[in-house]
C-alpha cells in the first residue's frame, strides 16, 4: 500500500462541508488540529515524518484551508463539535489529539466534550485556557486595562479587528 497524503472531505450535519487531510499506516490514530489562520496544511512536514508510525487525520476547521464557513463560529466548542462529528463519520473511536495555537483550545473542548474518544492531547503552544484578550483602545489607539467582553465588542474594534473584516 501507498502511504501517501490525500485530501478528501465530508458532509456535516450543519451543512458545513469538512476537508482533511488523511495519510499513515500505523495502528495508533492521531488527530492533527490546526491554529487560527492556517489550515492542515501547516501539518504537511510533520505528517511526512510520523505517517509511516501512525494513521493521521489533520482536519481543516471551519472557515479554514478546504472547509466550507456557512455558519458563523461564537466559540471553540463550536469548532470542537465539528470535530466530534468528524470523527464519528469517520468512526475513530480513539485516537490522541494535537492541537497546535487555537487548536489546543479546540482540543481540549473536544477531550472535554467526548473523553471516551480522545485518550490524549498534546499542545503545542496553545492558547490560554481563557482565550486570547482583546483590550479596549483609547482614543490615541493604546490599549486600555478594560476587555472587550462580546463577539459585537470585538467586531467593532478599531485597532485588531475592525480594519480585516472591512
Amino acid at each position: 500500500m501507498v502511504n501517501t497524503v490525500e485530501l478528501k472531505k465530508v458532509n456535516l450535519s450543519n451543512g458545513e462541508t469538512m476537508a482533511y487531510r488523511e495519510a499513515g499506516l500505523g495502528e495508533k490514530t492521531l488527530l492533527l488540529i490546526h491554529g487560527n489562520m492556517s489550515s492542515s496544511k501547516h501539518w504537511d512536514i510533520f505528517i511526512d515524518e510520523i505517517k509511516d508510525k501512525y494513521k493521521i487525520f489533520a482536519v481543516d476547521m471551519r472557515g479554514f484551508g478546504e472547509s466550507s464557513y456557512k455558519n458563523p463560529i461564537n466559540s471553540l466548542n463550536d469548532f470542537a463539535k465539528d470535530i466530534e462529528e468528524f470523527l464519528n463519520i469517520m468512526n475513530i473511536e480513539s485516537c490522541s489529539a494535537i492541537g497546535w495555537s487555537t487548536g489546543g483550545g479546540v482540543s481540549l473542548e473536544l477531550a472535554a466534550n467526548c473523553p471516551d474518544k480522545i485518550e490524549k492531547v498534546v499542545l503545542i503552544e496553545s492558547v490560554g485556557v481563557k482565550g486570547y484578550p482583546i483590550y479596549k483602545k483609547d482614543k490615541d489607539g493604546n490599549p486600555t486595562r478594560e476587555l472587550l467582553k462580546t463577539k459585537e465588542e470585538i467586531a467593532e474594534d478599531p485597532i485588531q479587528v475592525k480594519p480585516v473584516l472591512e
